[in-house]
C-alpha cells in the first residue's frame, strides 16, 4: 500500500511538471504569435505611409498609429488583447 501511493505522489509530481511546462510553452507561443503580428502591422504601415507625417491605419487585429520624422518612422501598434508595442523604423522616401 505504501509503495503504491509513493508512485502516485511520484506521478503526480511528473505529471505537474510537464503540466506547468506546457502551459508555460503555449503562453510563450502566444506572446510571439502577438508580437509578430504587431511587427508585420508596422511593416505595412511603413509600406503605405505617402506623404502624411501621422495618422492612423485600421487592421483586423487592430490599430496602428504612425508619425514621421526625417529619419524615422514611429509606429505604435495597439492589438485587439490589449498590447501595445512600439517600433521605430527607418523612413523610407517614396
Amino acid at each position: 500500500m505504501l509503495y503504491a501511493m509513493l508512485m502516485a505522489v511520484i506521478f503526480g509530481m511528473i505529471l505537474s511538471f510537464y503540466l506547468s511546462a506546457v502551459v508555460d510553452n503555449q503562453k510563450n507561443l502566444l506572446s510571439q504569435k502577438a508580437f509578430l503580428s504587431a511587427q508585420l502591422m508596422a511593416r505595412m504601415t511603413q509600406a503605405r505611409v505617402g506623404t502624411q507625417k501621422s495618422g492612423q491605419i485600421r487592421f483586423n487585429a487592430g490599430i496602428s498609429e504612425y508619425q514621421q520624422t526625417e529619419t524615422t518612422l514611429k509606429v505604435t501598434v495597439h492589438l485587439e488583447n490589449t498590447r501595445t508595442y512600439h517600433f521605430e523604423l527607418p523612413n523610407v522616401v517614396k
